[in-house]
């Protein structure tokens, strides 16, 4: 039996189908691929413990045939035809790929996934993969949690987060929260096709599928409860400012921050506003500004950000930043999806208490350059005992766990910086060796030649 295929269309495709290969495995069918070829349609597939992908493409054939084979193999088979055309042959106990002979592997159960009866369906838009795409950058793949590790699925939309950061597209699925793993396979097609969404869940197991034109993608749910990431989304009532800037100083701004040095352990970036209708932007000695539009009151208001998170909000496209105050999450908007972080931690200032209150014009220069708060003692008075405010409890616990937080990020990023300085001393350490060997053999060839 013959069949004829695009070769550069098979190369593509392959690169998608190797990120289920697992040349380590002790399974057979992990470091396989998979070859069903019919009427004029011939099926590619891969597969891994949880996963399984298949590539699917028109051809001109002569009967049906399947067969397993080495995937490194066969891929380096392809890659070595010079024709745009690729003839597969198979007969004889052997696949002839081009020019090269492979032997089928024999023995291998491929594990078929089974149709599934009862299952909620969710037609798909067209570049919904690169949707998942944009919410894998928030995907932390070492997370401890296996359920933070993938990407949620609800009627809400795509979700991902990494604890620090919280990404929500809104895209209308028939499916209750599902969390599939990290669709990197999937991912890898960069197909923009649409398709159909399979989702299913009994006592045993939940999985799901997503069909389009030329691929298909099985993978079983993860397991466990994904975390409630509606309530960290802010009301909207709550956002009583806003910045909003327009799409071209995004990349002005992306620029900036790029040459900004790193600055441990925070990073921190500092965004607030001018009398002048622009947005400031202040990294360490580093300092720019575009033209911004505000809302709300922003006076003795700052906003403090990690670089690498304003980075992340900019390229997802947003355009706008939405926020309560500087110690509550903020949410971007104007790009992919609705963006939330939360900025770096920043004392509250202390109110200070006055009988009498003078209005003391204060200059641009000066809340640019003095961003200490300076706390003014109320005067002495003998007529009336002083009375204190009346401490709130859910402020006093808001900032007992603010203050928590920061030491734990202060904590970790010591750590880090620990690691590091262990690494560099045993690197100089290692290259003082070095040097000592070094000298110690020209010793000798010194003391060869004298004769000493």
């Amino acid at each position: 039996m013959k069949l004829e295929v695009n070769r550069n269309e098979l190369t593509g495709a392959l690169i998608a189908l190797g990120k289920l290969v697992c040349r380590t495995a002790a399974e057979a069918e992990f470091k396989a691929l998979r070859i069903e070829a019919g009427k004029n349609q011939v099926r590619f597939s891969t597969c891994s413990q949880s996963e399984q992908i298949t590539f699917k493409t028109e051809c001109r054939s002569e009967g049906a045939f399947h067969c397993i084979v080495g995937f490194d193999e066969f891929r380096d088979a392809v890659r070595s035809g010079r024709n745009k055309t690729l003839e597969l042959e198979n007969g004889d106990s052997v696949l002839r790929v081009g020019e090269r002979t492979l032997f089928p592997m024999s023995g291998v159960e491929w594990r078929v996934p089974g149709k599934v009866e009862h299952c909620s369906v969710s037609e798909l838009p067209k570049g919904f993969v690169s949707l998942l795409s944009e919410a894998a950058q928030l995907v932390n793949r070492n997370e401890p949690r296996v359920i933070m590790r993938g990407i949620n699925l609800s009627r809400e939309g795509i979700t991902s987060t990494n604890g620090r950061e919280l990404l929500n597209i809104c895209v209308p699925l028939n499916v209750e929260d599902f969390t599939i793993p990290l669709p990197l396979a999937l991912m890898q097609t960069k197909t923009a096709e649409s398709g159909r969404l399979y989702t299913w869940s009994d006592n045993l197991n939940k999985g799901c599928r997503i069909e389009t034109e030329h691929w298909t993608w099985y993978a079983k749910g993860l397991p466990g409860n994904y975390p409630n990431w509606r309530q960290i989304i802010p009301s909207q009532n709550t956002l009583v400012r806003s910045v909003s800037f327009l799409p071209e100083r995004v990349q002005q701004l992306e620029t900036f921050l790029k040459n900004v040095p790193d600055q441990l352990p925070h990073n921190a970036v500092e965004l607030y506003q001018s009398n002048s209708g622009y947005l400031n932007v202040l990294a360490g000695e580093m300092h720019t500004s575009i033209a911004a539009e505000f809302t709300g009151d922003w006076n003795d208001v700052s906003l403090m950000l990690n670089k690498h998170v304003l980075l992340r909000l900019l390229s997802e496209g947003h355009t706008k930043i939405e926020m309560a105050d500087n110690h509550s999450p903020i949410l971007a908007s104007g790009g992919t999806g609705r963006y939330v972080t939360m900025p770096l931690y920043q004392p509250k200032p202390k109110v200070a208490i006055q009988n009498q209150t003078q209005n003391q014009p204060q200059t641009e220069e000066t809340k640019m350059e003095h961003k200490e708060m300076k706390v003014v003692s109320a005067p002495v008075q003998t007529a009336a005992p002083k009375q204190e405010p009346e401490a709130n409890p859910m402020e006093e616990l808001n900032s007992a766990i603010e203050s928590f937080r920061l030491k734990l990020r202060i904590a970790w990023d010591e750590s880090s910086v620990l690691v590091r300085k262990v690494k560099e001393v045993q690197i100089a350490q290692k290259q003082k060796e070095r040097d000592f060997i070094q000298a110690k053999r020209a010793i000798e060839r010194i003391r060869m030649v004298s004769g000493f």
